[in-house]
C-alpha cells in the first residue's frame, strides 16, 4: 500500500510532464504560416515610382528566373546579364519594382555589414576586409547610378554614428583608435563637434564615416531598372511566384492566372517575403521597420535646427533612430521600434499612428525647434533579419541552382547590390572577395517556430527598451 502511495504522485508528475510536453509540440500547429499580403508604399520615396511593366501571361522557358525585384533581384539580373549578355534572364515581382524594403528604407547607404557595423565580431583582419569590400561596392554603386544617366540624389559624403550615452565613450573611443590602426578612415567627434556638425546636443559624441551617406530610395529602383532593361533582361510586375518546384529544371508558378516559369537557375531575392515560398521559413523572420517624412523645412526652420553638415545620422540605441535631410529639404526619420507579427505575417498588423508618434517625440527631442513640424507621411517596411545578425548570400538545393541573397539586417541598401554580384560570380563559378570572407557560407541559424518566435522578439525588444533608458 505505501509502495502504491509513492508511485502514484511519481505517475502523476510524469503524466502532467508529457501533457505539457504534448502542448508544446502542437502549439506551433495553431499559428501556421500568414498568407502574402503586401500594404500600399505610402512613402515618401513612392512619388518617384515609375509606371509598372505588364504582368507575365504566358509561360516562359529561361536560363534564370529572379524572384523579387528589389535591389537584391535587380543587382543580380543586371551583374548576370553583363557577365554573359547571351543569358535569358527574367526578373518576377509580386507587385512593382521597389514595392517592398528597397522602396521604403531611411535613405542611409552604409558601409560594413550589421555584424561588422562599429564592432570587431570576428577579428581585425575581418572586419577590414568586411570595410573594404563594401567600401568599394559603394564606389561600384555609384559607378553604375552615374552609367545610367539617372539622378539618384546619391550623396556620398559620409555619415555619423551618434552616440547616446557617456558610459558608451570609452568603448568607442577605442574602438576608433583599433580600427585606424587597421587603416580605417574613422573619426571621433567630441560632444562640441558633434553638437556643431548635426545641431543637436542630445548626443555626447559621434563616430564619423567618410565612407558612405545617403540616396532616394525609389531613384535608385529607377536607375537600376534602366540599367536591367537596357542589358535585356525581362522585368515583369505583378507577378508573384506563388509556388517553387525543385529540380534540374526549376518550375515557378507565377500568379493566379498560373503561367509557369521553367528556369535551369532561380534567384530567391524576396527577402522578408521569402517564407512565402517556403523557404527560409524559421531562418530568416520579417520585421516591420517605420520610418516618416517632414514637409519641406522652410529656411527659418533649417537655421533653427543648424544642422549645418547635413551628414545623414543613426544612434547608438538598440532601438535606433535614423535621420536624413534630403536634397528638398525634408527629413526622414525611421527607428524607435521594430515589430513581429505571428505567422510571419508580412501586412503590417500594428498602431502605425503610435509608432509615429513615438517617433516624433524623439524628432522634437533631437530638434525642438521642429516641435510643431508634423509628418506629412508615414509608412511601414519589412525588412529580413537573422537570429545572429548575419547576412545570407549563396546556392542551395539538390542540384546547387537555387541562389539567395537576403536578410541584410538593416544593411540592404549597399549589400544588396554587393550580393547581386556575389550571385552572379557564383553562377558562373568564379571566385569572389566575399567568398574570401569568414561570413562566406555561414549558415543561417535556425529560430523557433511561432508563437516561441513571436514570444521571444517580445522579451527582445522589452530588454533592449530597458537597457536604452
Amino acid at each position: 500500500m505505501s509502495a502504491m502511495k509513492f508511485g502514484q504522485p511519481i505517475r502523476v508528475a510524469a503524466g502532467v510532464g508529457l501533457a505539457i510536453l504534448l502542448v508544446v509540440l502542437a502549439l506551433p500547429f495553431f499559428f501556421p504560416e500568414a498568407p502574402l499580403e503586401f500594404d500600399p508604399n505610402d512613402s515618401y520615396w513612392a512619388q518617384e515610382q515609375s509606371s509598372a511593366n505588364p504582368a507575365l501571361g504566358e509561360d516562359l522557358a529561361v536560363d534564370v528566373a529572379i524572384v523579387g525585384g528589389g535591389y537584391t533581384g535587380l543587382s543580380a539580373a543586371w551583374h548576370l546579364a553583363k557577365a554573359d549578355p547571351k543569358l535569358k534572364i527574367v526578373v518576377l515581382e509580386a507587385r512593382w519594382v521597389g514595392n517592398g524594403a528597397s522602396g521604403r528604407h531611411g535613405g542611409m547607404v552604409l558601409p560594413q555589414t550589421g555584424a561588422e557595423s562599429f564592432e570587431v565580431a570576428w577579428d581585425d583582419e575581418t572586419h577590414k576586409w568586411t570595410y573594404d569590400l563594401t567600401v568599394q561596392n559603394i564606389r561600384n554603386l555609384r559607378r553604375f547610378v552615374e552609367a545610367t544617366g539617372v539622378d539618384c540624389d546619391l550623396v556620398l559624403n559620409g555619415y555619423c554614428h551618434a552616440i547616446w550615452d557617456e558610459e558608451d565613450l570609452p568603448y568607442y573611443t577605442h574602438y576608433v583608435a583599433r580600427a585606424r590602426k587597421m587603416g580605417i578612415p574613422l573619426q571621433f567627434w567630441d560632444e562640441d563637434k558633434t553638437a556643431a556638425k548635426l545641431g543637436t546636443d542630445r548626443y555626447c559624441g559621434v563616430v564619423f564615416d567618410p565612407n558612405g551617406g545617403q540616396v532616394h530610395a525609389m531613384k535608385l529602383i529607377k536607375a537600376l531598372k534602366k540599367g536591367v532593361e537596357d542589358a535585356g533582361v525581362r522585368i515583369y510586375e505583378n507577378s508573384p511566384v506563388l509556388s517553387l518546384q525543385e529540380g534540374k529544371t526549376i518550375r515557378l508558378s507565377v500568379g493566379a492566372a498560373g503561367p509557369v516559369v521553367t528556369a535551369g537557375a532561380v534567384v530567391l531575392a524576396a527577402n522578408g517575403f521569402i517564407s512565402k515560398l517556403g523557404c527560409f521559413k524559421n531562418q530568416i523572420m520579417p520585421m516591420h521597420a517605420p520610418c516618416a517624412s517632414t514637409p519641406p523645412l522652410t529656411p527659418a526652420q533649417l537655421k533653427a535646427i543648424d544642422w549645418k553638415s547635413r551628414l545623414p545620422f543613426f544612434d547608438s540605441r538598440y532601438m535606433l533612430y535614423h535621420l536624413v535631410l534630403t536634397p528638398d529639404n525634408r527629413l526622414v526619420m525611421g527607428g524607435g521600434s521594430a515589430e513581429y507579427f505571428v505567422g510571419n505575417k508580412t501586412k503590417y498588423a500594428g498602431d502605425l499612428k503610435a509608432i509615429a508618434d513615438l517617433m516624433h517625440a524623439e524628432l522634437v527631442q533631437i530638434y525642438p525647434a521642429l516641435k510643431d513640424v508634423p509628418f506629412d507621411r508615414v509608412w511601414d517596411g519589412v525588412l529580413g533579419i537573422t537570429f545572429d545578425g548575419i547576412e545570407a548570400v549563396g546556392v542551395r538545393g539538390e542540384h546547387k541552382n537555387i541562389y539567395y541573397g537576403l536578410a541584410y539586417n538593416g544593411h540592404g541598401v549597399n549589400l544588396s547590390f554587393l550580393f547581386g554580384d556575389v550571385i552572379a560570380h557564383l553562377y558562373r563559378g568564379e571566385e569572389h572577395d566575399w567568398m574570401e570572407t569568414a561570413y562566406a557560407d555561414e549558415p543561417l541559424r535556425r529560430m523557433p517556430p511561432d508563437p516561441y518566435k513571436w514570444l521571444g522578439v517580445q522579451a527582445l525588444s522589452r530588454y533592449y527598451l530597458y537597457q536604452d533608458r
